[in-house]
């Protein structure tokens, strides 16, 4: 599910940007990467896409309630949660101030938590703990995705996830 498009408004600021392009919103990091305001995101992301390969069978048999997100983008995951999975705790961790002001158009019940995923201590357990952190799958080394599963892993509820959404994995 992406974002009604009449929530989204066009900016242009220090981290990001944000334009309109045949009525689709595009937000762009000033390193060049960047996401589309795009129904299948979610659906991929979450486990809804049947035809997605090695992503949609993390999910086979897995129902899940609560989530932590690691990274907001436009609200896209969060939003899908909330409107398509139904979630009832939907947190998410987002270090960039600027993307946290600019992403006010989710639903209150979204809680998203400025702070680090590297060194965030979550105050509840999850049943699924998502991490959207990079654009660059080379960037997520083994190390890093150990280190994370290692600090999150008593957060987890019985039978929970942690989810690393890399297309080569």
């Amino acid at each position: 599910m992406k974002i009604q498009e009449s929530k989204i408004k066009k900016y242009s600021g220090e981290t990001f940007n944000v334009t309109k392009t045949n009525k689709v919103s595009r937000m762009t990091f000033s390193n060049g990467d960047w996401l589309e305001n795009k129904e299948y995101y979610g659906k991929v992301f979450l486990g809804d896409c049947d035809s997605c390969g090695s992503i949609s069978k993390l999910y086979k048999d897995f129902v899940f309630d609560k989530i932590l997100i690691a990274g907001l983008g436009m609200g896209l995951l969060p939003n899908y949660a909330k409107h398509i999975k139904n979630c009832s705790v939907i947190d998410v961790i987002e270090k960039n101030k600027e993307v946290i002001e600019y992403v006010d158009y989710l639903d209150d019940s979204i809680n998203i938590i400025e702070a680090d995923a590297y060194s965030y201590v979550p105050l509840k357990k999850y049943d699924l703990i998502i991490f959207d952190l990079w654009w660059i799958e080379k960037d997520v080394t083994l190390k890093i995705q150990k280190s994370l599963k290692k600090q999150y892993k008593e957060y987890l509820e019985d039978n929970g996830k942690i989810i690393f959404p890399l297309i080569n994995k």
